[in-house]
């Protein structure tokens, strides 16, 4: 979405509109330097305004000194939020190989889902304190807090301290994927899929601090927390970028378990939600990488390529579980697990591995008396030797069903906004892999609709 269009939305929403006014702007002209960090987070001063309270709490008191008083206390208080309704078809997809060598396969049914249904509330009371809590009910079904934090501000832009449960600033996209309505594609980029995550997505707390000269930027970010630390270490997260403008953000992002860090779920209860595999006893790790997006004659392109290094140990009592996770002839070799009858004794305890991906993402925006039309392709590409293909087991149904943990996947899609604050996306892969020693193609099909609501 352009900044044009961005503001087209903010004149319509009007005043009750401002906190959806820092979403939109920031998220689809995401180089616009803040310290803000995550969807909500992003909004400034000038969409969290204070001096203003009569909008959220009516004076209806004849003592006006009074009402003015609690109005001040009380603060500014925004209510907005985001729901989307997806599709999926994956292509038939590989199960095994039979007793002639010929691989498997099996027909996936298609599937209806709402992975995002967000209820946001922002809170402001005076020029330096803020507080953000974030409800989000995937599948509309449970509710979870994703976010919940208090900021405090100082020294204008120069820092801000953040405390609570947040998204850590890191490449592009981890602080504004739950904003689907606003940015082009349905899929995240592949280190933040769900299944199989380079990092945490959350942490505890950040320093920020960020100094603008003209169109001239640049932020840099702080962060640790509880993540995925064994006993007391102190995980560090930084990430830095600079901004020109709207047209062009580049960055680098890091982040170190600073000494063992444990699983976040163990072998049996699905996929980890951090990057420690359910069947280490410990993992030393770090994530680092690079970020680019710009905008060329009206073009948006966006890069980033991470790496992830592993220094782990296994717990055998969690891999000898794994004997029931189809595991190939190449998983059960890295495991210790291709004896005739393998035991825990015999599993390969200590293992250093990189988890690497990649992706770059184009998108230009048509204007019509229609609405907004943005055709956009992307490729992605990812490697982990140690993934699995069971999801129940902590694999990821994905890059685990292959060969050698690999996989292509190169997207076309379009997005159709009717109006700003709605997105409809349709999009179809084609994964490319190496299975049962053949390079094996399979499609998925994407629907989804998104829309972006404020109170």
């Amino acid at each position: 979405m352009s900044i044009q269009r961005c503001e087209g939305l903010l004149s319509r929403l009007g005043g009750e509109g401002r906190a959806a006014r820092a979403v939109l702007a920031i998220t689809t002209a995401m180089a616009a330097p803040s310290f803000a960090g995550e969807v909500p987070a992003t909004a400034t001063d000038a969409s969290f305004p204070v001096g203003q309270p009569s909008e959220i709490i009516e004076d209806e008191s004849e003592d006006a000194g009074t009402a003015g008083g609690l109005q001040e206390i009380v603060g500014n208080t925004k209510l907005y939020g985001y729901i989307e309704a997806y599709w999926e078809k994956v292509g038939s997809t590989p199960t095994g190989v039979d007793d002639a060598g010929k691989t498997l396969l099996a027909t996936n049914p298609s599937g209806f889902d709402v992975p995002n249904l967000n209820v946001m509330i922002q809170r402001s009371v005076g020029d330096h304190f803020k507080g953000f809590l974030n409800l989000r009910a995937p599948g509309a079904t449970t509710v979870d807090v994703s976010n919940a934090w208090v900021e405090a501000t100082m020294f204008g832009q120069l820092l801000a301290v953040r405390a609570g449960k947040l998204y850590r600033p890191f490449g592009l996209y981890n602080e504004i994927l739950d904003a689907v309505p606003t940015y082009i594609g349905i899929e995240p980029p592949e280190m933040f899929d769900k299944d199989h995550l380079l990092l945490t997505r959350t942490t505890n707390l950040m320093l920020r601090s960020s100094y603008t000269v003209g169109e001239h930027g640049v932020t840099v970010a702080l962060t640790t927390g509880n993540d995925e630390r064994l006993t007391e270490q102190v995980p560090i997260g930084a990430d830095l970028h600079y901004d020109y403008g709207p047209r062009l953000r580049v960055g680098t992002s890091f982040y170190g378990s600073s000494g063992d860090a444990a699983p976040s779920q163990r072998v049996g209860s699905g996929p980890p939600t951090g990057a420690v595999a359910a069947w280490m006893a410990s993992d030393r790790f770090v994530v680092y990488g690079g970020y680019l997006q710009a905008e060329i004659f009206g073009v948006l392109l966006q890069m980033e390529a991470w790496q992830a290094a592993h220094r782990a140990r296994r717990d055998p009592n969690e891999v000898i579980k794994l004997l029931d996770a189809n595991l190939n002839a190449r998983q059960r070799q890295r495991f210790g697990l291709d004896g005739a009858a393998p035991s825990a004794a015999d599993v390969i305890e200590r293992v250093d591995y990189n988890v690497r991906t990649a992706y770059a993402r184009v998108g230009y925006q048509l204007d019509t008396a229609f609405g907004a039309i943005v055709p956009y392709g992307q490729y992605d590409i990812y490697s982990n030797p140690e993934i699995i293909d069971a999801k129940e087991f902590g694999g990821d149904n994905e890059a685990g069903l292959n060969d050698d943990g690999r996989f292509h996947k190169a997207t076309i899609g379009v997005v159709y906004r009717p109006v700003d604050a709605v997105a409809v996306k349709a999009d179809a892969s084609t994964h490319l892999q190496r299975y049962n020693g053949q390079w094996l193609a399979y499609p998925e099909l994407r629907a989804s609709l998104s829309y972006l609501w404020s109170l």
